[in-house]
């Protein structure tokens, strides 16, 4: 039988392990939230640059789209663990994009590792950033390498590989870089505005900018979902936490009873001896 002192000492280490766990929970919630704050104001810039890139496509010929096959595709996965099985599901997801023969560029040390583990890896990786605030500087990094690429391979299709904070159930989202998905694009026909710069710089600048501004929205994305996914795995483990931390309680005071009706008895066969001796 566990002693009562045993078990104490076992209970309040499990009280200290769901200490941390509330705080890996809170620290996640809380960038989660933040990260979902960015979205909005990323997902208005987008728009703006969307509708821009519209009326500068109605200017000219847009650009060729690229044939159908392998091509590149831009992973978002996760960073980090205690996150239950997302970054697996990542991984999983990319796996068929590895199957179709692209090129992968993999955000994401978690992701990364489950990748090289199966065989797979990947031709261009990135740790994801654990601040939302450092968000932009990785999207710079990540459009670079992804023009390096198309130096090489100019006719590829690129595609992003990422997840959706709102629906992690569903699994992987996939969207289409290039060629550009015009249902994104704002349809509403607006007056066109009185140009200053030729049409194809112009063309080619906004390019540019919503290239930019969709890798900063999915990378933010996935910062959102790999905190969702970690607030919802610290809530298991928080629930476990707390039934583990019952059934030690409940233990503690059987063994408590336990003692002391054995002490009870001691003390009662102690005295009989002295009264018998008496």
């Amino acid at each position: 039988m566990n002693r009562p002192e045993d078990i104490r000492d076992r209970l309040a280490n499990v009280h200290q392990i769901g200490g941390i766990i509330s705080a890996l929970r809170a620290i996640a919630a809380s960038r989660q939230a933040e990260a979902r704050a960015h979205v909005q104001a990323i997902r208005a810039q987008e728009a703006t640059v969307a509708e821009a890139l519209r009326m500068a496509l109605a200017l000219g010929a847009p650009p060729p789209a690229p044939p159908e096959g392998p091509g590149i595709t831009i992973v978002i996965g996760a960073a980090q663990g205690f996150s239950g099985s997302y970054g697996d599901r990542m991984a999983e997801a990319a796996r068929a994009a590895c199957a179709r023969g692209d090129r992968l560029m993999v955000i994401g040390s978690r992701t990364i590792g489950a990748l090289t583990d199966s065989g797979h890896a990947p031709d261009w990786s990135a740790e994801l950033s654990a601040r939302a605030a450092d968000i932009g500087a990785l999207a710079i990094r990540v459009a670079d390498a992804l023009y390096a690429r198309l130096a090489e391979l100019p006719e590829a299709p690129v595609r992003i590989l990422h997840p959706d904070p709102d629906a992690l159930a569903e699994g992987a989202r996939m969207r289409s870089l290039f060629p550009f998905d015009t249902a994104r694009f704002g349809a509403q026909p607006r007056p066109m505005p009185v140009l200053t710069l030729p049409p194809a710089r112009l063309l080619a600048a906004l390019i540019a900018e919503y290239v930019f501004t969709e890798i900063c929205e999915v990378l933010m994305l996935g910062h959102a979902a790999e905190n969702a996914a970690r607030a919802e795995a610290m809530s298991r483990a928080q629930s476990a936490v707390k039934r583990m931390a019952g059934a030690l309680q409940q233990e503690f005071q059987r063994a408590r009873q336990d003692q002391m009706t054995t002490e009870i008895v001691e003390l009662a066969t102690a005295a009989e001896a002295v009264a018998g001796q008496a």
